[in-house]
């Protein structure tokens, strides 16, 4: 009889203890998916800095962006899907001689500059993040200015750029 009523006890314990593991796995997993985790900027900033790598071979900006069928996507190896008008990718690049604008190139929509220079001075949390990268390089035996301002507003999916 004293078995029965150690088991009777022990059963008891076993039933609290798994319950509070049980409680614990649930507390701990709505922590994890409630977490507010934004990468918009690290986003940016890895696209701006792929562009320029792709642009820049041991500082000389390559010739071959000024060719008529000059093509960013192949060149880069970028996905052109991800960057339509309504996308939550963009990209500007611009290269500057020393009285001018000598190259432009715009993807995605021309709306995020406008929004990145809003979310510098007031927080907006859907609002793009984005990220400007200049380089000085030789092009022609000439310096020229190459910059890339790059944002994302992609929110929590993964859609590759590459």
């Amino acid at each position: 009889m004293k078995n029965k009523k150690a088991e009777k006890l022990l059963s008891l314990w076993w039933f609290f203890v798994l319950g509070v593991i049980a409680g614990g796995i649930v507390i701990g997993v709505l922590i994890y998916s409630s977490a507010d985790v934004n990468i918009k900027e690290v986003e940016a900033n890895i696209l701006s800095e792929r562009i320029i790598s792709c642009l820049i071979d041991n500082g000389y900006l390559k010739e071959s962006i000024f060719n008529e069928d000059f093509n960013i996507f192949e060149f880069c190896n970028l996905n052109p899907d991800v960057f339509g008008k309504a996308s939550n990718f963009y990209f500007k690049i611009s290269v500057y001689n020393s009285e001018n604008l000598i190259f432009n190139l715009i993807k995605g929509s021309s709306s995020f500059e406008k929004e990145c220079q809003i979310q510098e001075n007031v927080e907006a949390k859907h609002f793009p993040r984005c990220s400007e990268k200049k380089e000085s390089v030789l092009f022609e035996d000439k310096m020229v200015q190459v910059i890339v301002f790059a944002g994302s507003n992609q929110n929590g999916r993964k859609i590759s750029v590459v």
